[in-house]
């Protein structure tokens, strides 16, 4: 099992960024104030999370995050990577990993970051399709994003791809052709996550006028699984699926309306097992109905496949009139395999 990289985060609100997107409200999404970008607080920021890793004696990558990280002035840029790096070479921290925008990927920009110790770079794709990205004011083409994965790749650096569903202008086959069009720039990671509608943004204002219709959850679910699949089936790991929001977000004064849920992540895990195991069902020969299902997993999958609140086994009893499910986790499953037994 692959273990989840440690990511000590510096949220760095907007800067950088040459403009305010649609649906951006970084300081709802990561509870930091706008004046956090400063040298003087991120600074701090970066010597607590030293201190957090030194505490824990867990190294992991110190990550800037929140803004456009290679559209910071020279100076500055260069201040947080001395300071982080001086953290990297003492041992505290194992790299360095940043996010930023594909239209802010310059050749002196990039060799000028490659005598850092620079791990991994996320690029906010959001969107591999020229429809979605000038419905949404990106500012910049499907070629110019494909050029930027490139150009990441000629560096030795993690290259990791964020993209979102349910943009203006998107749908579920150009949602799903971005994936799969990420997927062949062989990334080393993808992160996954719906839009969602923030107050104050341009996006909440053309919700209110009519011109934008936010996913539903369960439409939210229903586009990302095929992507969940199509990444599973390339091997390509997704880190996440659905945004980390601060903790007292479900009380959800900072969310206008949009496909937000806590456990979006485990949703989407949960349905595509559903669908996998009602295949299996399906094709089961001989009567079903009545009788006793049982699932082994590997340990790690359970949950998934129990589903969120045990949705997966009251699913599988009413669809097939099982008299009872029961999901058992056995070591030695490899991978995502999984064994179906039917019983009296």
């Amino acid at each position: 099992m692959t273990r989840k990289p440690v990511i000590y985060p510096v949220f760095l609100p907007n800067a950088g960024c040459p403009f305010q997107c649609m649906y951006c409200d970084q300081h709802a999404v990561t509870a930091v104030e706008r004046h956090s970008a400063r040298a003087e607080q991120a600074a701090a920021q970066i010597a607590f999370l030293a201190k957090h890793a030194q505490n824990k004696e867990t190294r992991g990558e110190i990550a800037f995050y929140g803004g456009t990280f290679t559209g910071l002035s020279r100076s500055y840029r260069d201040q947080l990577l001395l300071l982080a790096q001086g953290y990297v070479d003492q041992g505290i921290f194992s790299g360095i990993r940043f996010s930023t925008r594909p239209d802010s990927m310059e050749a002196d920009t990039l060799r000028s970051l490659a005598r850092y110790r620079i791990t991994t770079v996320e690029l906010g794709i959001q969107s591999l399709s020229d429809t979605v990205l000038r419905s949404s004011r990106r500012g910049y083409t499907r070629r110019l994003a494909l050029e930027a994965l490139e150009v990441v790749r000629q560096y030795p650096w993690k290259l990791g791809i964020q993209l979102m569903l349910g943009l203006p202008g998107d749908t579920p086959e150009r949602f799903l052709a971005s994936v799969r069009t990420a997927i062949g720039a062989q990334p080393d990671f993808v992160r996954i996550h719906p839009t969602l509608v923030f107050p104050g943004t341009e996006l909440a204002t053309w919700t209110s006028q009519g011109r934008y219709l936010p996913l539903t959850v369960q439409q939210a679910v229903d586009w990302c699984v095929p992507a969940y699949d199509a990444c599973i089936q390339a091997a390509i790991p997704v880190a996440r699926m659905g945004l980390l929001l601060p903790s007292d977000f479900g009380s959800s004064s900072a969310v206008a309306t949009g496909p937000w849920h806590p456990a979006y992540g485990q949703l989407v895990r949960s349905m595509w097992w559903r669908r996998r195991i009602d295949s299996s069902l399906k094709q089961w020969p001989g009567r079903i109905a009545g009788r006793s299902a049982a699932l082994h997993v590997g340990p790690r999958y359970v949950s998934d496949v129990i589903g969120w609140k045990r949705r997966n086994l009251e699913h599988w009893r009413h669809k097939w009139d099982l008299r009872e499910v029961s999901v058992e986790q056995r070591p030695d499953k490899q991978g995502m395999s999984f064994d179906l037994g039917i019983t009296a």
